[in-house]
């Protein structure tokens, strides 16, 4: 992290000392304008600008420090800026002032401008001006002006075609065709892993994600998302809804912006048909803050208001954040150490894995539209959706109440032999604390055999991701030494439970990383089979009815030659017991094993 020169550090101290805020900037106001303000809400910065307007923040004022944490795979930077009001850039000294920690993150959608133009404006009135100082009292901040940097520097006049500026923007994705914001578990791209080292190292106490919406025209400013549901610790939860949100909704009334949840529409196109608030799994920055027991702020302004409005709003919206963290730094923290402490104490307990909006189930609001009408598409052949300017309440049905679909009883850890370091490296990643045994144990587990297996046709985020049917199993598993064991009474075990648990839908199975468990790769001749087929009858009367019901429960494989002769195959020495079954294992009871720190070779 580069700081300024130490004689000019002091001189700027001094200067603050002695004058307060700094009005005059030290040079002329207009020196400090943003790229945005100087065109008037037409231009965002390139990659460059904003690295060098970054940098000169840090350069001029003892608040500011300026660095990075990675590289992307184009090679440039990850920029992170601290401003801080003793100019600390270290999250222990921070802490040591008993400081809270606000993450706020821009441009993991570099198409979706606003959040980083409102930050730069928001840092420099903090670093410079001295404007809303009294907010670093008990509070610091850690700037991502672009999270995604190479997608922004695929820059151009045609990557958000429902957009209303700026005139150029960065693409949705990075260099290698991944999106950001579906990679928080998964952790493929390096952009991420870098993030999560980064996260790691500040342990933020609150953090915001800022992005654009697209969607109906309506009158709010911005929508927000926050978890609030089974996939959140209780005290997160109660505070988010009894707390934070008020304060959001009411404080950004109070300065002329309307705002309310994100949502989607029920049924395109038509509004009229109502609205969904869905929840967000852990490939999502909201989702993944819920598993580390933090709040993550989703930001999303309206796309269809102009660009002036959308980085204000968004500028607003950071400063109610910061004024409400600063007014409930006491609560917050004592929130995000009880959910901790109920995360470390899952074992035994029931954790919701999926959920979806129950639809059976809704409610209704007033909701601040705009007039539209339906129009007949001889294009589309569907509806066409006419919004005017005119602003209209429109009473609609709000589907928001979600139902739990899949669950698991946490287990007491999970085991995982030495072979699969691909996984053990991301579980790594997300800072879980991993330890190993120290000799070989043979232990009661349970597992998971798969069935009714098949893939997306289409690639997703550059996975071909499984689909299943599970059947929970029992057995006896004998474990070498150097076998990973991750103990649950840590507070990333929800971390843990989403990546293990086959019923999530970003557990490592669901994705793609365990495809090859599901692959045989041994046979029988047909030849060999009816023989041995034939041989299994006489030998086992009570077989044949068996198989003339397999038949019956089967007629699509009853007509399959192969598949007939396998039903015996499979209940043969000869056929593999591996296929389709959970390499992971989930010790239920606390059991004492032999464990060591570090796997020795």
């Amino acid at each position: 992290m580069r700081k300024m020169p130490i004689a000019w550090s002091a001189f700027a101290a001094l200067f603050f000392l002695i004058s307060g805020p700094m009005q005059s900037v030290l040079a002329q106001p207009d020196t400090w304008l943003t790229t945005v303000e100087k065109t008037d809400f037409r231009e965002t910065p390139r990659y460059a600008e904003t690295m060098a307007f970054c940098q000169r923040l840090a350069d001029v004022s003892p608040m500011a420090t300026f660095g990075d944490y990675g590289t992307s795979p184009q090679g440039r930077r990850l920029p992170l800026l601290v401003v801080d009001v003793d100019g600390l850039s270290d999250p222990q000294e921070i802490r040591r002032k008993d400081r809270q920690i606000l993450l706020v993150q821009n441009a993991i959608h570099p198409g979706e401008s606003d959040g980083k133009d409102a930050s730069l404006i928001l840092m420099r009135d903090i670093a410079i001006s001295g404007k809303h100082r009294q907010l670093l009292q008990r509070t610091s901040i850690v700037f991502l002006p672009i999270f995604n940097v190479d997608g922004h520097e695929n820059f151009g006049p045609y990557n958000r075609a429902n957009q209303n500026g700026p005139e150029q923007m960065g693409f949705r994705a990075t260099a290698q065709n991944v999106n950001l914001n579906r990679d928080y578990l998964k952790a493929d791209a390096p952009e991420m892993q870098a993030w999560l080292a980064m996260y790691q190292r500040w342990q933020p106490d609150f953090l915001i994600d800022n992005h654009v919406t697209d969607g109906s025209d309506h009158q709010y400013v911005l929508t927000y998302g926050v978890a609030r549901h089974r996939e959140v610790s209780e005290p997160l939860r109660n505070w988010t809804t009894s707390v934070l949100e008020p304060a959001l909704v009411e404080g950004m009334a109070a300065e002329g912006y309307k705002v309310m949840r994100y949502f989607s529409m029920h049924h395109r196109p038509d509004i009229g048909n109502g609205i969904n608030i869905p929840e967000f799994s852990p490939r999502y920055s909201t989702g993944f803050g819920a598993v580390r027991n933090r709040i993550f702020l989703l930001v999303e302004t309206h796309t269809l208001k102009d660009y002036r409005t959308r980085v204000m709003g968004n500028y607003q919206l950071m400063l109610e954040v910061l004024r409400l963290m600063n007014r409930e730094r006491a609560f917050l923290h004592q929130n995000n150490l009880a959910a901790e402490r109920e995360s470390a104490a899952l074992t035994g307990q029931y954790l919701a894995l999926r959920q979806e909006i129950d639809f059976g189930d809704s409610t209704w609001m007033d909701f601040a539209g705009k007039a539209y009408r339906m129009v007949d598409s001889e294009i589309s052949g569907n509806k066409w959706v006419q919004f005017s300017d005119r602003d209209t309440t429109l009473r609609l049905p709000v589907f928001g109440h979600i139902k739990v679909t899949d669950s698991t009883r946490v287990p007491y850890a999970y085991l995982l032999r030495r072979e699969w370091p691909v996984q053990l490296a991301v579980l790594k990643r997300h800072g879980l604390r991993i330890r190993y045994l120290e000799k070989p144990v043979s232990l009661a587990v349970e597992s998971y055999r798969f069935k009714q297996i098949s893939w997306r046709s289409q690639p997703f985020e550059g996975r071909h991701m499984a689909n299943y049917e599970t059947e929970l199993i029992r057995e006896e598993r004998h474990y070498p030494a150097g076998t990973a064991v991750i103990v649950l009474d840590q507070p990333d075990s929800r971390v843990a439970c989403h990546l293990l648990e086959p019923g999530s839908p970003d557990s490592f199975i669901a994705w793609g990383f365990w495809n090859g468990i599901f692959e045989r790769k041994e046979y029988a001749e047909d030849y060999v089979l009816e023989e041995m087929s034939r041989k299994m009858l006489s030998e086992d009367p009570a077989l044949e009815g068996e198989f003339r019901q397999w038949l019956k429960d089967n007629p699509k494989m009853a007509e399959n030659y192969w598949a007939r002769l396998y039903f015996f195959y499979a209940k043969t020495p000869y056929y593999e017991d591996l296929e389709n079954v959970y390499p992971v294992g989930r010790l239920m009871e606390t059991t004492t094993l032999p464990l060591r720190d570090t796997l020795e070779n």
